[in-house]
């Protein structure tokens, strides 16, 4: 009965949270991560039929480049939302992780069903397909491993010593290392080997990045104000982010003798510096803004669609890909990939609002 009544007050507890204290900026930057993914990709269709030293393989590096803040973004906002939160393991089980688990079956059954011949669809394909899961559902598992160690990671984040201690643990450990080690591979395989099993031995790579980008999207979010000129030297330093990004792994290819190197995994430090100054932008730019109940509405609702997005845009890419090549069509290549884009984020926001209207089931599939 009184763990009834406790279960009562922290739904009521968060349903007065949602509605007094929204975090508004998380809305815009869930939407603008949304198009990232898309346009990662849509960019990403190029990389194998394009030569390195083409125009349309640099424009296309470049989309890509730009838009790999986009997953560390989400990873900081669930963060930032379910570390401020006192929440029981059971709560976060029955609310969170399971729907979440139901998410991964059906769409690893609906991509199942696109991908192979209905004939040979049985329990043992579809338990398979879920275990190798389709590209992008990788992302499901990740939250979920998150969403497992919230009471863990938040009594980290109870301790302002221990949460910044942490975080430049990890940001050693996870970031700094590793690209250390990846950076010398480039001029001496020898010493990148001694290093590189040197890391192994000590699992380094073990510990997840994903749950250091949950944890820093809780501490900067809550963290005080810093002053504009320190906010302006954050967002140079992204810049450089970005341009490191797009500059060093074309150069890197060519010191591979033209083999594609793609510097843009989330440990690497270019990445780290792109997303934290993106998620420091929209919190000081995005936040307070005043604008009218309707447009807010209309963001919100957006916003609440951008995991539906997420989930679905693979599938119309594809079948968009089976039907025809988009990619013949005569528009400048610098125009083409974002329109492509803007038309899978409107068309799967679009299916999204109507998948959302299917009884009981539908809410499970966005």
């Amino acid at each position: 009965m009184e763990e009834n009544k406790q279960l009562y007050l922290n739904k009521k507890i968060l349903y007065k949270r949602n509605k007094d204290s929204r975090i508004f900026y998380f809305d815009y930057l869930r939407i603008i991560c949304a198009f990232g993914v898309i346009l990662i990709h849509v960019s990403a269709n190029y990389y194998n039929s394009l030569n390195i030293n083409s125009y349309e393989w640099k424009i296309i590096y470049y989309y890509n480049g730009l838009s790999r803040f986009s997953v560390p973004n989400f990873f900081m906002i669930s963060g930032a939302l379910f570390l401020c939160r006192d929440l029981s393991f059971k709560i976060i089980f029955n609310k969170y992780i399971k729907r979440l688990f139901i998410h991964l079956i059906l769409w690893s059954i609906i991509y199942s069903i696109i991908h192979v011949n209905l004939s040979k669809i049985n329990i043992k394909t579809i338990f398979f397909q879920i275990l190798k899961g389709h590209y992008h559902l990788w992302y499901l598992f990740s939250i979920i491993g998150l969403y497992i160690i919230i009471p863990f990671s938040r009594e980290i984040a109870k301790n302002k010593k221990l949460l910044e201690s942490f975080i430049y643990l990890y940001f050693i450990v996870l970031i700094v290392i590793p690209n250390y080690i990846y950076i010398l591979s480039f001029y001496s395989e020898e010493t990148f080997k001694i290093l590189n099993n040197l890391n192994s031995l000590f699992n380094l790579d073990t510990l997840s990045i994903n749950n250091f980008y949950f944890i820093v999207g809780y501490y900067l979010n809550n963290k005080k104000e810093k002053k504009k000129k320190f906010r302006i030297i954050i967002y140079l330093i992204g810049l450089f982010g970005f341009f490191f990004t797009t500059k060093i792994s074309y150069n890197f290819s060519f010191m591979k003798k033209n083999k594609k190197i793609i510097y843009f995994s989330n440990n690497n430090i270019n990445i780290f510096v792109i997303s934290i100054s993106t998620f420091i932008f929209f919190k000081n730019n995005f936040n307070n803004l005043e604008i009218n109940k309707k447009k807010n509405n209309i963001i919100q609702k957006i916003a609440k669609f951008t995991f539906g997005i997420y989930l679905i845009h693979p599938l119309i890419l594809e079948n968009i890909n089976q039907k025809f090549n988009v990619y013949n069509l005569q528009i400048n290549i610098i125009l083409l990939i974002p329109i492509i884009s803007l038309f899978l984020f409107v068309l799967s926001l679009i299916i999204c609002i109507f998948l959302n209207m299917i009884p009981i089931i539908g809410k499970y599939l966005v």
